[in-house]
């Protein structure tokens, strides 16, 4: 983030993630469900990489879109010949759908909704 007031504003007040506080590195913890948290370090330099980010997993995509669109967010539209997306801003394909949006600093963070995901670590 190049920004560190910005970002807060967003990822705390648009997004609701609670501020946890900082590490010892500086970094800014926003909290996730359960333990999981996000950090987000002051950077003025900052250059996004223009694909997806973050990902966030939501039951209802519709309705997560109004509240997040409620605090000023705007969703992407896409064109490309493997994407699109409808007049909602959403893409489907088969049972997944996802919409994409961008934070202050122009970081894309993707709301994914149904298909099957698979987390190997």
């Amino acid at each position: 983030m190049a920004d560190e007031a910005r970002a807060r504003e967003f990822y705390e007040g648009a997004l609701g993630l609670p501020v946890r506080g900082k590490d010892p590195t500086g970094m800014t913890i926003f909290g996730l469900d359960g333990t999981a948290s996000l950090g987000l370090m002051v950077d003025p330099q900052a250059v996004h990489t223009g694909h997806t980010a973050l990902t966030f997993d939501v039951d209802d995509i519709e309705r997560a879109m109004a509240d997040l669109e409620a605090h000023g967010v705007r969703f992407e539209d896409y064109d490309l010949p493997d994407l699109k997306t409808d007049a909602r801003h959403i893409s489907s394909m088969g049972d997944e759908q996802a919409s994409w949006f961008a934070d202050p600093d122009g970081n894309i963070i993707c709301l994914h909704q149904g298909g099957a995901i698979e987390y190997n670590m």
